[in-house]
């Protein structure tokens, strides 16, 4: 079962590093994957107690060895999917990020009302006024999808 274990992890680690590349915007496509693999996680810890149960008998002595054994499984595919969310979300906030960064490089901000550029807000993540350095306007200035989904920096 480990190697199994081995085999859905790798499977699922490659299908979703291609849909946070492509579809990271999207939450959808990833939420139906992870939930997917977690299904089938869970789907193979399940499998180890019929089985266990299955053995005992022929066992005999060497059952409590084999139980054992397949509680270390059990608490190993825990710690998969746990491992396996905390990856999953890492790499999702970096594409985010890079996403982000490239909306930012990309925009030209101007005064609705004379043209001139505007600053920068410091706050990058949520709709924020701008006054007009030139006509003193204000401005509203809206972030880019990307960064309104990453959200405020995470504090270390």
């Amino acid at each position: 079962m480990r190697v199994r274990l081995g085999e859905i992890l790798e499977e699922a680690n490659a299908g979703l590093d291609e849909i946070i590349a492509t579809e990271v915007i999207d939450p959808g496509p990833m939420a139906a994957a992870q939930n997917e693999v977690k299904a089938r996680l869970f789907a193979l810890r399940e499998k180890i107690g019929p089985a266990w149960a299955k053995l005992e008998p022929e066992l005999g002595d060497h059952a409590g060895r084999l139980e054992d054994q397949g509680r270390a499984l059990e608490t190993d595919i825990m710690h998969a999917v746990e491992a396996f969310e905390a990856q999953t979300q890492q790499k999702y906030r970096a594409r985010l990020t890079e996403l982000a960064h490239e909306e930012l490089k990309e925009r030209k901000l101007a005064c609705s009302k004379c043209a001139a550029p505007l600053p920068e807000p410091a706050v990058k993540h949520r709709v924020e006024n701008v006054t007009c350095t030139h006509c003193h306007a204000i401005n509203t200035v809206r972030p880019g999808l990307a960064m309104a989904m990453l959200g405020p920096p995470k504090r270390s």
